[in-house]
């Protein structure tokens, strides 16, 4: 470009001077040149270090996230560890429970196997005696009926001889008084002798009719639990016309089997569930007096008829039930145990709140003892029969099905015997509320077991008194002092030489008096 076009100098000025204007703006240039350059790099810095902020932070989003996905892994795999550590706990404590009940069984084994030796040779020795005294009571009878027979064939001859000899005495004494009337006739000796004949005593003969009056009152009983079967039909009924009463019937059921599913060992442990029943049935009477249903079909003895809330009855019936249910499946294993349910149900039937003109509901819980267990009234019949299963109380499977076996049972006769036991035998000297059913009852169930004649005793009878007995053996005596100690000996001395000779039952039961000693120090 020529010095005359160059926008920053003027053709006036010299030439150094326009060189001066043209360096300048040179300079100028470059500046603005270097600022721009500057200005483009601190932008593009800008940009990438966002950029880099934006991938650091998708990298620690990414990096928490599966902090937090491993965190949860982790807990996941505890609590698994956790669960498993639980299960193989209680799978051991499973294992020790089966390893102690097959140390119990192999024990009862031992026990039974040797109290078979014993009582094989007890049966031989008694067996040998038995005969024997036979043998002396028939040579006895044998001397005596002879002796009879040889003193009553003297005395008749004799008496024949005395009469021969006065009339012959008369005929010479008329001949010479008429003959020489002056002959005295001799006196006759006319004193008889007079034979004493031994009295034999009276035969004592075993009564092996069933009784009719425990038939009739066991029957009573069947017939209240029928009546409580069709309580329950009429109530549920009732729920359908009332939904509110149906929802608090299902409610108050449930709360009642929880409570009772919940009874254990241990004083004061079961508080807790006896205010529960106790407030669903003080619920049942306040809020659903109605509908009523009527008392006299649902207690044994005669009473003018009256009328009964129906949701108290239900309500009683399945708690009946649930006692029931839970002696057998707990009583059963422990009998122990069988004592908290006892004093539960006893409280609940003593309370004067549920009474009905005085009448205690107790015969509802009764009713069902005569449905499932009949021999603790006096009730016998052969195992053999299928009528004598029922009359047993011999379960079965399903209705109409196969029965259970013998081993179940024998612990359902063990749980109700046991139970029985906790219920008859409560003492109320220090309460206030009257005993529904006071221990006579436990004497008068346990003499009509011992009471079954000697060919009808069977294994289940032998259980039931062993389950009666066992560990209810001190209050017993306590309330019957030294006639209880006659009536154990009775049952475990004495009654188990009338079951079968085959009976494991009866050998357990002869062996309690040993365990009764030993623990005890009880002597019968």
């Amino acid at each position: 470009m020529a010095v005359a076009d160059s926008p920053w100098k003027s053709v006036q000025d010299s030439p150094s001077r326009q060189l001066l204007w043209e360096l300048s703006r040179l300079a100028l240039a470059e500046q603005q040149e270097s600022y721009g350059r500057l200005d483009r790099e601190s932008r593009e810095r800008e940009v990438a270090h966002n950029n880099a902020l934006a991938v650091a932070t998708a990298r620690h989003d990414k990096v928490r996230k599966d902090a937090e996905a491993e965190r949860d892994r982790h807990e996941r795999r505890e609590q698994q560890e956790r669960a498993r550590r639980a299960e193989e706990a209680r799978q051991h404590e499973e294992r020790l429970r089966q390893a102690e009940a097959e140390r119990e069984r192999a024990e009862r084994k031992r026990m039974v196997e040797e109290a078979e030796a014993a009582a094989r040779a007890e049966r031989a020795a008694t067996q040998e005696r038995e005969a024997e005294k036979a043998r002396m009571k028939d040579e006895k009878d044998r001397r005596n009926a002879q002796a009879t027979q040889a003193a009553q064939a003297a005395q008749a001859r004799k008496q024949e001889q005395e009469a021969a000899e006065r009339k012959k005495a008369l005929e010479e004494g008329k001949a010479r008084e008429a003959a020489l009337a002056a002959t005295a006739r001799p006196s006759p000796n006319a004193q008889p002798v007079v034979s004493a004949e031994k009295a034999s005593g009276p035969t004592i003969s075993q009564k092996t009719t069933r009784d009719p009056v425990r038939e009739a009152e066991h029957q009573r009983y069947l017939e209240i639990h029928r009546t409580l079967k069709e309580v329950r039909k009429f109530m549920l009924q009732q729920g359908k016309q009332n939904p509110k009463l149906k929802e608090k019937m299902g409610d108050m059921r449930r709360e009642i089997r929880k409570s009772v599913g919940q009874l254990r060992e241990g004083k004061g442990k079961n508080t807790a569930q006896t205010i529960s029943i106790n407030k669903v049935l003080r619920e049942a009477i306040n809020s659903f007096p109605e509908p009523k249903v009527g008392l006299a079909t649902l207690v044994a003895r005669p009473i003018e008829d009256g009328q009964a809330p129906g949701l108290v009855i239900y309500l009683l019936n399945h708690f009946s039930k649930a006692i029931i249910s839970q002696l057998i499946k707990e009583a059963a294993v422990s009998p122990n145990i069988a004592e908290p349910i006892g004093v539960a149900a006893v409280n609940v039937f003593a309370r004067d709140e549920y009474r009905i003109n005085g009448v205690s509901f107790i015969d509802i819980l009764l009713a069902k003892f005569h449905a499932v267990c009949p021999p603790l009234f006096g009730i016998y019949g052969p195992e053999s029969t299928e009528q004598g299963r029922e009359r047993l109380g011999w379960w079965r499977e399903e209705t109409g099905g196969p029965w259970i076996s013998e081993q179940l049972h024998q612990d359902r006769m063990t749980g109700l015997g046991a139970g029985y036991a906790a219920i008859s035998l409560r003492n109320f000297e220090t309460s206030r509320m009257i005993n529904p059913y006071p221990p006579y009852h436990y004497w008068r169930a346990l003499a009509a077991i011992l009471n079954v004649p000697a060919g009808h005793v069977t294994n289940t009878h032998c259980i039931l008194v062993r389950a009666l007995i066992e560990h209810s053996e001190q209050r017993f005596l306590m309330f019957f002092g030294d006639a209880a100690k006659q009536l154990l000996r009775l049952a475990v001395v004495e009654y188990p030489k009338r079951a079968p000779q085959d009976s494991v039952a009866a050998k357990i039961l002869s062996n309690l008096g040993n365990t009764m000693r030993k623990d005890t120090k009880l002597y019968v």
